[in-house]
């Protein structure tokens, strides 16, 4: 029986950084004028690490509140 080389390892590439966790509190704040449940509702990305325990990278709460602003100065109808 033969035996194959091995393939040469490589460690896989660390996930981009997309900046803290945030609180649905904290996404708020970002957002302004809403509560907490809207967000939890609506932002999109959330990452549930528990039964209540909901988190959003920062980063992709940001870039999601410039998407909805691009959109909205377009005339576009933002929901």
């Amino acid at each position: 029986m033969s035996r194959r080389s091995a393939l040469p390892f490589r460690p896989p590439a660390p996930p981009p950084d997309r900046g803290p966790l945030l609180t649905p509190e904290q996404v708020a704040e970002l957002v302004g004028g809403v509560s907490p449940a809207w967000i939890r509702r609506t932002v999109p990305g959330k990452l549930v690490l528990g039964q209540r325990t909901v988190r959003w990278y920062r980063d992709d709460v940001l870039r999601w509140i410039a998407s909805r602003q691009t959109s909205a100065a377009a005339g576009e109808v933002v929901p």
